[in-house]
């Protein structure tokens, strides 16, 4: 019984030893795997950090875009407003033209036919001068032959009267 007191012992030494080197083992590759999830975990805290301030970043930039579009959606709108409010304008200057245009015609046609007139009335007023002219020539002539045969009626009226009455010498 000695030898198995013996063998007992030593492989209850082996037994402690071994399990002793399994413990070891197991703490040392617990401590190891330990290391390498608490590394992976801190990475993992860090990318999360980043991928915050990522989203952030994002979140600050969607914000810009947002304010961006509501203020282009305004400008839009207002574009819209004035385009809508010149193309009315427009087609009332096109109306007022066109009325325009047909009264310049009418203004031309009725300034041609008032020329034309004043063409004619400046003509006849030209034969008028002239006819005057003439007639008052002629007067002119006719008072000279008046006070050329005037001596010559008061003989006549003398010679007239007394032919009729009784003779009397003039």
């Amino acid at each position: 019984m000695a030898v198995m007191k013996k063998d007992v012992n030593l492989g209850l030494l082996l037994l402690i030893v071994a399990a002793l080197l399994m413990f070891s083992g197991f703490t040392v590759y617990y401590q190891t795997t330990f290391k390498n999830v608490s590394k992976s975990f801190e990475m993992k805290i860090k990318e999360l950090e980043s991928v915050e301030q990522e989203l952030s970043s994002k979140k600050g930039q969607l914000n810009e875009t947002s304010v961006q579009l509501q203020l282009k959606k305004q400008k839009e709108e207002d574009l819209s407003k004035k385009y809508v409010e010149t193309e009315s304008e427009r087609g009332q200057l096109e109306t007022a033209k066109k009325k325009l245009e047909v009264e310049l015609s009418s203004t031309k046609s009725s300034l041609a036919a008032t020329t034309a007139k004043l063409t004619e009335t400046q003509s006849q007023l030209a034969s008028y001068i002239k006819l005057v002219t003439d007639l008052n020539r002629q007067v002119t002539d006719l008072k000279s032959d008046v006070s050329y045969y005037k001596p010559f009626k008061a003989k006549y009226d003398c010679v007239a009267s007394k032919v009729d009455s009784s003779g009397n010498a003039c």
